[in-house]
């Protein structure tokens, strides 16, 4: 199966991106926040095929993650890749048959 695509999610990070996106937190009170949380948070590698088929490995663990396993921003965040992947394929084959 040939990869299409290989990208890390940091849920950590997710976080840090989206509150420093709103602009209404400093650099210092968006650390303290995220270090209150005290959870642990996931770290996953998302390797996307050219048949349509993720596989999903967490980075803590070197083990395999299902579909269903995923929650919260993980999910969100393998959603909006998919549907990038989508997206970029149907603009790819509309070029082609233009």
């Amino acid at each position: 199966m040939k990869v299409v695509m290989k990208v890390r999610f940091i849920e950590r990070d997710y976080f840090r991106h989206v509150m420093a996106a709103n602009n209404e937190l400093t650099e210092a009170q968006i650390e303290k926040v995220l270090n209150v949380a005290d959870q642990p948070w996931a770290d996953f590698t998302f390797t996307f095929f050219e048949n349509g088929s993720t596989l999903i490995i967490d980075n803590d663990t070197d083990l395999e993650v299902s579909l269903r396993e995923l929650k919260g921003a993980a999910s969100e965040f393998y959603v909006k890749q998919k549907i990038r992947m989508i997206r970029s394929n149907l603009e790819a084959k509309i070029l082609q048959s233009a």
